[in-house]
């Protein structure tokens, strides 16, 4: 399924684990075409409460990295374009901004992590997103508000990125 800005989202892999509260284990796959963009991941993560049959629980959201992140609010294309003026004039992206992890990086860390210019990208993600969240499974659906929808936003690509979702149960639809 293609999201914003030809950004793509598929379940990579999924699991039932055979003991214990984790009723699924799941990868997101994002691809991410665009520099900035913000990812609706909340279809994905409903579809995987589903499979799962997962009556009471949890949802928990890890993502490995560092310049991208997760959030819930509401997901609007005028919204995000607000937050991302408001973060470009708190951390600019430009070349007369000095950001100390693009100027003094030493030459072994040059070679191993690249020469791309991405300290904006990295304070930006520090303060506005998570690296995980946790969203409750009630009546066997996730428990968000009306207007909140779960979301990666991405501040450094293009880039492939890779989500860690575990439904996590107290009570099973089949138990």
């Amino acid at each position: 399924m293609t999201t914003a800005s030809g950004t793509r989202v598929e379940i990579a892999s999924r699991k039932v684990p055979n003991e214990g509260s984790i009723a699924l284990s799941a990868r997101l796959a994002v691809t991410i075409e665009a520099a900035q963009t913000v990812v609706d991941l909340t279809p994905w993560v409903r579809q995987l409460v589903q499979e799962a049959k997962v009556t009471e629980g949890d949802v928990h959201i890890y993502c490995a990295h560092t310049t991208c992140g997760l959030i819930i609010n509401k997901y609007e294309d005028l919204l995000a374009s607000d937050i991302n003026d408001a973060l470009e004039r708190l951390i600019p992206n430009t070349s007369i901004q000095y950001y100390a992890h693009d100027k003094q990086r030493s030459e072994t860390i040059r070679a191993t992590h690249g020469d791309r210019p991405n300290g904006h990208t990295h304070a930006r993600a520090w303060l506005v997103t998570h690296p995980e969240l946790t969203i409750p499974v009630t009546d066997g659906a996730l428990y968000l508000g009306t207007w909140q929808s779960i979301m990666l936003t991405e501040y450094d690509g293009p880039r492939d990125r890779e989500l860690l979702v575990r439904v996590r149960s107290g009570t099973s639809a089949t138990a």
